[in-house]
């Protein structure tokens, strides 16, 4: 009993003292959120949304093939065309939708559970704990990403189950650098401090009173991520290394509209228009959460 009041009384102080971190993050700014950022939100529920319902939004199949109407331009029947196998390019866009930013989604979701997980090891433990943790943040940055990520998928057969995973396990190291030095300048504050003289052990210290100091700026790096995994999702299927056909995502679609783009040049713009509006609403939210939260970069 004595023990517990002793670790009460210790949380109230580590409560009082949270706030007076000098760290800069976690601060709720005095300005609002930008007006860009709100209509970037906006968007992005708005394809949400979309994609989620695709099945309510066209008469089509998202493979239904209608060889009579192959390379077809925008009409009434087909907002957007057709494709060289006469399949619905306003259908095939908006299902692959889902498919695009689900994979982003488990890319960034591993990245970001990798991260903290790295950074916290290497801002807490320090010593050769840390060292390691540097040694391949800076390893992973210094070679050519891209062209591991070709091997790999390329290796894989373009699964899509494997291309989520080789792009959010190479990409964790911006959100492992943020939680590391965010870690090492909290471990020696006094709410740190009083929760470890009252007995709490090294993995509630950094789950229940670090790790909470460091999600804000987490949370924005992982909102410009899924921008960046969008990308290079895109790349690779571009390449013919990612998802692949008959399974749609703006990438794959992008590369086969390349070949008959002078026939059908809607088929390649509507696909690359959204790939470039989505990852620019992204890198807008972003923004607006580090003015929100008065992260400093």
């Amino acid at each position: 009993m004595t023990q517990r009041a002793g670790y009460s009384v210790a949380m109230d102080r580590s409560a009082a003292l949270a706030p007076m971190r000098p760290t800069g993050c976690g601060r709720v700014g005095s300005s609002s959120t930008s007006g860009p950022a709100v209509y970037a939100f906006a968007l992005i529920l708005l394809i949400i949304v979309v994609s989620a319902l695709a099945p309510l939004m066209t008469p089509y199949d998202r493979d239904a093939i209608d060889l009579g109407a192959i390379l077809a331009q925008p009409s009434v029947e087909h907002a957007l065309g057709t494709d060289d196998l006469g399949r619905d390019v306003f259908t095939r866009l908006i299902y692959a939708g889902r498919f695009s930013m689900l994979v982003a989604l488990c890319a960034v979701s591993l990245a970001f559970v990798l991260g903290i997980l790295m950074g916290a090891i290497a801002g807490y433990r320090g010593g050769a704990a840390d060292a390691a943790v540097t040694m391949t943040i800076d390893l992973f940055l210094s070679i050519p990403v891209f062209l591991v990520l070709l091997v790999i998928a390329s290796a894989g057969g373009g699964r899509l189950w494997l291309v989520p995973i080789v792009i959010g396990g190479t990409s964790w190291m911006e959100t492992a650098r943020i939680v590391r030095s965010l870690v090492m300048s909290l471990k020696e504050e006094g709410f740190v401090e009083a929760a470890r003289s009252a007995g709490a052990g090294n993995a509630r210290i950094v789950v229940r009173h670090m790790l909470p100091q460091t999600l804000p700026s987490a949370i924005v790096s992982a909102t410009v991520g899924f921008a960046q995994a969008m990308l290079v999702e895109s790349a690779l299927s571009f390449l013919g290394f990612g998802v692949q056909p008959p399974v749609p995502t703006w990438g794959n679609m992008l590369q086969n509209a390349n070949v008959f783009i002078r026939e059908a040049p809607v088929a390649a713009f509507a696909p690359g228009f959204m790939i470039f509006i989505t990852c620019l609403s992204f890198n807008q939210v972003g923004e607006g959460l580090r003015r929100m939260l008065a992260i400093e970069r």
